[in-house]
């Protein structure tokens, strides 16, 4: 499984000890080193790991040793807060990885930086033991500076190690979250009240934006302030979203915005939200992609991974069940055309002319994968114009004709699941013996395809004027149970 990591350490001035730190991050095999950011206002540096879950894990373990070995808080001095030389060290799943995952990571690194390094640990977000724990903010109040009394507390007691700060490297909070962006924007003011002021109105906790954490910050060496942000839930609040309305709130005191900042890396999900945002674009953005589009052109099948990661997207733009019919249907039809191709030398019944005749009912992957595409357009569309406002002029007009789409598309995938059906029946019973498997599994899949097709088919439609679609699904049915007859009889 793939993981990502993102230890925080408190360290952005001196370009030797990130070195030393990039350095560890980069020696393990199957852990890669994606980004590196440093601050000097924030004194703080943020690395960037990817790769397979252990190597990760060792990766985190050996930058914190470095850390702990080259960092000392008792000199340090930053605008961020912190209470640990490795601050904050988080787990975040990637593909084949849960949170559940993450969190028995976060618990394991915990106990290993404990036992080998005399750090006090706090577990938070998923793998924290309370639910206040959970919130970094609330483990980093004390700072460093009042930890050692904080660690004596029975409320905030460490999850593991010493009761005590290590003498340099304070202690460190290591967890599991989803994705999270950090954010910061700058204003071309050092009014740090107006900073404070606008962080307080768009934080979750006084009021504000769903999910998002804030603090206004002085920026002494750029003459500027700062609104310094974690956005905690990109499904609701993302960055085009927060800038603005950080902007809205800096006009108003007649103040303009400097710039913005990225810390570490920006999932998909986030460019997303910033180009709806700002465009109020109706489509799903990577349709509108250039590059993505080639992509496509150049390798119409393509590799099925990104088709099933962007299945799995938790992106409100994301495809859905309606794709994944499509994609269904494509590796029913890859299946049967390896049978049909198998069938050629005489092993069954079938003539060259039975097999041109099979082979034309077939769609073709390319195909299909422009049906995935276009499901996906046309329910993007309809919900589009269903969240319009009411009396928006057209909307009427505009939402029955995406409504027409919605419904076009997975009834015309439900009729390509019935060729592909009553063809894999075909071969299965006339086609080569050895191959009547590769046949089955056609049938099976343009079977589960038919039923979800139907079913968003008719999801689309009014329902004073849902039609039943029961002819072709019958139909199909039937065709699968000769085939399950047809391999049963074959079976030694």
């Amino acid at each position: 499984m793939l993981v990502e990591c993102v230890p925080n350490f408190s360290e952005g001035r001196d370009l030797a000890r990130i070195a030393l730190l990039k350095r560890a991050a980069s020696g393990v095999v199957g852990a890669n080193l994606l980004d590196v950011h440093q601050d000097p206002d924030h004194n703080r540096a943020v690395l960037t790991l990817a790769g397979e879950a252990e190597a990760v894990l060792e990766a985190a373990f050996q930058t914190v040793a470095t850390a702990v070995s080259c960092l000392d808080l008792r000199t340090h001095q930053g605008v961020h807060p912190r209470i640990g030389a490795a601050d904050v060290v988080p787990f975040v799943p990637l593909e084949g990885a849960t949170l559940a995952d993450c969190a028995e990571l976060a618990r394991r690194l915990g106990e290993r930086l404990a036992s080998e390094l005399e750090l006090p640990i706090y577990l938070y977000g998923a793998a924290a033991t309370s639910p206040e724990r959970a919130l970094l903010p609330w483990l980093r109040k004390p700072g460093f500076e009042g930890l050692a009394a904080a660690l004596q507390s029975t409320e905030r007691a460490p999850d593991f190690g010493p009761a005590l700060p290590h003498p340099s490297a304070g202690a460190t909070a290591v967890g599991a979250r989803e994705f999270l962006l950090a954010f910061n924007v700058d204003l071309a003011s050092e009014d740090l009240a107006l900073a404070r002021q606008i962080a307080r109105a768009i934080r979750t906790s006084s009021g504000g934006l769903p999910g998002v954490q804030a603090k206004g910050l002085a920026l002494p060496s750029q003459g500027c302030v700062q609104v310094s942000m974690n956005l905690n839930d990109l499904r609701q609040t993302g960055p085009g979203a927060v800038y603005q309305e950080i902007h809205r709130l800096a006009k108003e005191a007649g103040v303009e915005i400097a710039s913005s900042e990225l810390v570490g890396l920006m999932p998909e999900i986030a460019v997303h939200e910033v180009m709806r945002s700002l465009l109020k674009l109706r489509q799903p953005l990577p349709e509108r992609v250039l590059e993505h589009r080639l992509r496509e052109v150049r390798d119409p099948g393509g590799p099925l991974a990104p088709y099933l990661m962007a299945l799995a997207s938790d992106a409100p733009d994301a495809p859905g069940g309606g794709s994944a019919v499509a994609l269904a249907l494509a590796l029913g039809e890859a299946c049967l055309r390896k049978a049909l191709a198998l069938s050629t030398d005489e092993r069954g019944s079938l003539a060259p002319a039975d097999l041109t005749r099979l082979e034309a009912q077939l769609t073709g992957s390319s195909e299909l994968i422009d049906a995935a595409r276009a499901d996906h357009r046309a329910f993007a569309e309809l919900m589009a114009h269903w969240k319009s406002p009411k009396g928006t002029p057209g909307r009427k007009q505009a939402l029955a004709a995406a409504r027409s789409e919605a419904i076009r598309v997975p009834t015309e995938l439900l009729e390509r699941a019935l060729r592909l059906a009553e063809a894999a029946a075909e071969v299965a019973a006339r086609g080569n013996p050895n191959l009547i498997n590769d046949a089955a599994a056609a049938a099976e899949l343009a079977s589960a395809a038919a039923r979800v097709a139907r079913l968003n088919a008719r999801s689309n439609q009014r329902r004073r004027e849902r039609e039943p679609l029961q002819e072709p699904l019958a139909r199909i049915e039937a065709a699968l149970a000769k085939v399950r007859q047809d391999a049963e009889r074959l079976q030694p």
